[in-house]
């Protein structure tokens, strides 16, 4: 065997440059050399070597071939200048096994299997949802995650109520409702839910009930729980759908691979024997009355009422009313709601009940507890009133009577109460009056004599009042009363989904010729800090009886200079006979409304106005289409003679007390999408046309709404956000006030009081020293 060491000994001799060595091991052994040399001594030891392995009778000679021989001859030139190349085709060599992404849902919930609880399918039709569909909607929609009604569309069948969510089903062979329902259940929602609550439409099902049930129920327990009912002609128990079916998504995702053949098999059954049959093929489960404790039960209005008018009667006498889940064969919608009624008292009635005991136990348990009974509060079992660390952050009590409400601002002095403040007011009035005539019913209620309330972000309201009497014996009397109305239960409410993709189109009114300089320098704030950083936003200049003049070619030069950037400037004029100033702003929105889309969003400025990127971003997530509008309240300036008398005027306006507010007042500001602007419009859009160009307007522009915030204010179904906006700030400027809420900013923008007051020394200090 030839080693390693005995080839290095070869390779030592230097006349003979091996070019490859050949080697397999007992079976031959050969050797390519090429002559590097003369000197034949090499070469007999070379053939001495060779000898003593082979046989001694071979030389060396017979140990090349006839094709080394040649290769010899051909490769007697010198390789020394040859330089080496590296093949790195295919290097260097991938990985066998790719590493795998972790690709994240996009919710946590989905990520770690939480689940919605409760969905009610109801089985209805589509005469009766708008009569009964709805009923079922306002007592049960908000006491379940979701509820959707299911109905079979038999030929042109349409459907007027379009607020709720239905499912419509096509199909030729009719009564299968049952099972179309519970395929479409278990392929699209089966994942998202934890149990299936199937009713017909005739059934009244108590929310608060059915929510208490499946919480006490494991989600691990495959459930189909119901009314047993046990079928004729085979042996397991199947549940009445009358009475209402409740199955776990488990069960759900069972019997889904099997409802083919549960169709076939199954299609002259009743519903009831459709789910409780197929439900039995794939688990072998009956329905059951009971599961883990939990007791479901019902009651057949057909059997022991013929009237509605009797429900009420009988509720304290059948404590059957009163225990059940489910009420069905309710027939008629004054079934739903007089059961809704009943049910909502009992279920008032056991809260009640549940804070009395509540309460029982904190003072019994309290003497044991840290600080005794001088650590419980009033009321009972709420949060104690904040501690105020600093003198700013003392919450500010407001003076009141029946009629109006003191220093309700800082700067306000009194102001008259309306709307819902006036009601809260009567309610804790008219609540302490009968609380203290339940005690003393010999007196008699005079008014009030003084009333002080204040709101505690971690309580609620806080009320003390002074109520006049007259006692009988006595005369008069005054009662001090203590009143709080807490913060019970917190709502989120849920908004559709927005992003900051959306285009703005900032709309700037010149109305004034002292609005011309403030105008160019919005223009060039907006080319600056939109324009140039290529910001989703345009901007479209309204020009009313005024020439475009020098606008028309800054407009020009700025297209031309970001016209890559996508964002432009727009030029619209109008001559109007109008001298409204709010009118103005309808005139302006009007005429765009012809020129844009419907889905175009708009935001309205003022001249005066310093705008800023973030300011767009806040417009384009709070204003939604047919849902929301945006009405920030800016940062105004104050007069700068008042505030920094004799200095000049500060080039940047910052947000500080000394040097502005944020003005409440101001609601010319607005942002909206242009459909949800025509709805509006259409308020009065007989007295006053819409204005799509200078002819459509005929002498004055009248509108009923003093702002076009004013105006959406009508439209319920549209909610305007309100909140201070930091990066939108106004110059302070002249104006000429119409409007209540006009002089009141004006004013308001003039200065602090002790700036005011400061003024007002200075200017008379003069005079006195003379």
């Amino acid at each position: 065997m030839l080693s390693l060491r005995m080839v290095d000994r070869l390779l030592a001799c230097r006349p003979f440059t091996p070019v490859l060595i050949g080697i397999c091991v007992g079976i031959s052994i050969s050797l390519i050399v090429t002559n590097a040399g003369n000197d034949s001594g090499c070469m007999e030891k070379s053939s001495a070597f060779f000898g003593d392995i082979f046989d001694k009778s071979h030389s060396v000679e017979s140990l090349f071939t006839d094709d080394s021989k040649i290769a010899q001859d051909e490769n007697t030139e010198d390789l020394s200048d040859y330089d080496p190349r590296i093949n790195l085709a295919g290097k260097p060599h991938s990985a066998k096994k790719e590493p795998q992404t972790l690709i994240r849902p996009r919710y946590l919930s989905t990520e770690l299997g939480i689940k919605e609880k409760n969905f009610v399918a109801v089985l209805s039709s589509i005469k009766q949802i708008p009569t009964l569909g709805l009923a079922i909607n306002e007592t049960l929609a908000h006491h379940v995650n979701r509820l959707a009604f299911f109905v079979e569309v038999v030929g042109n069948d349409k459907l007027d109520v379009k607020t709720l969510p239905i499912v419509g089903f096509k199909d030729s062979q009719q009564g299968l409702l049952t099972l179309h329902t519970l395929k479409y259940l278990a392929d699209k929602l089966a994942v998202g839910y934890s149990y299936f609550f199937l009713i017909k439409d005739t059934t009244y099902v108590d929310g608060r009930k059915l929510d208490n049930l499946t919480k006490h129920i494991s989600i691990t327990e495959n459930v189909y729980m119901g009314l047993p009912g046990t079928h004729p002609t085979s042996n397991p128990s199947v549940c009445s759908l009358d009475s209402g079916i409740l199955i776990s998504s488990s069960v759900l995702l069972a019997i889904s691979p099997l409802l083919e053949t549960c169709t076939e098999d199954f299609a002259f059954n009743s519903d009831d024997e459709k789910i409780g049959l197929c439900i039995f093929k794939a688990l072998n489960l009956t329905c059951q009355s009971q599961v883990q404790g939990q007791t479901f039960s019902t009651f057949n209005l057909d059997a022991h009422i013929s009237d509605v008018r009797q429900l009420e009667k009988i509720w304290e006498s059948q404590p059957a009313l009163s225990n059940a889940l489910t009420f069905f064969h309710a027939r008629e919608t004054s079934y739903f709601f007089m059961l809704n009624k009943q049910t909502c008292e009992v279920a008032l009635r056991n809260i009640k009940n549940s804070i009395r005991d509540l309460e029982s136990s904190i003072l019994r348990l309290a003497p044991d507890a840290p600080g005794g009974l001088e650590a419980v509060t009033w009321p009972i079992g709420y949060s104690p009133p904040s501690k105020q660390d600093t003198r700013f952050s003392v919450l500010h009590w407001k003076y009141f009577n029946e009629t109006h409400v003191f220093f309700d601002t800082e700067n306000s002095v009194v102001k008259p109460l309306s709307g819902p403040n006036l009601e809260d007011i009567q309610e804790v009035i008219s609540a302490a009056v009968k609380s203290v005539l339940k005690e003393s019913p010999e007196l008699s209620y005079l008014r009030v004599v003084s009333s002080y309330k204040r709101f505690d972000p971690t309580r609620g309201m806080d009320y003390r009042l002074h109520l006049l009497f007259k006692d009988p014996v006595k005369g008069k009397i005054t009662v001090r009363m203590e009143g709080c109305r807490p913060i019970t239960h917190v709502d989120t409410v849920p908004m559709p989904y927005v992003t900051e993709s959306s285009v703005v189109h900032i709309v700037l009114v010149l109305r004034d010729d002292d609005e011309i300089a403030p105008a160019e320098r919005f223009i060039s704030s907006f080319a600056k800090n939109m324009m140039a950083k290529s910001d989703k936003s345009e901007l479209t200049l309204v020009l009313l009886n005024r020439d475009a003049g020098n606008f028309k070619s800054l407009a020009q030069t700025l297209n031309a200079q970001y016209k890559k950037q996508g964002s432009k400037i727009s030029i619209l004029s109008s001559k109007i006979s109008s001298l409204n100033r709010s009118g103005m702003d309808f005139i302006a929105v009007d005429l765009i409304s012809s020129k844009v889309e419907p889905g175009t969003l708009i935001f309205l400025c003022n001249p005066f106005t310093e705008i800023y990127p973030d300011v767009l971003n806040r417009v384009r997530i709070n204003t939604i289409s047919g849902w929301q509008l945006f009405s920030p309240i800016p940062f105004a300036e104050y007069n700068p003679e008042v505030s920094f008398p004799g200095l000049s005027k500060t080039e940047a306006l910052n947000i500080s007390t000394n040097q502005g507010f944020y003005d409440v007042h101001e609601t010319q500001h607005i942002s909206f999408y242009m459909a949800d602007y025509l709805n509006a419009r259409k308020t009065f859009e007989m007295e006053q046309p819409l204005v799509k160009s200078d002819r459509d307007l005929q002498g004055e522009f009248s509108s009923p709404h003093e702002s076009i915030l004013a105006m959406f204010t009508r439209m319920r179904q549209l909610h305007i956000l309100r909140a201070v906006e930091p990066h939108l700030r106004i110059r302070y400027h002249e104006r000429k006030c119409e409007t209540r809420r006009c002089r009141e900013s004006f004013l308001l923008s003039q200065g602090t009081r002790s700036q005011l007051a400061q003024f007002a020394l200075d200017r008379e200090s003069p005079a006195l020293t003379e």
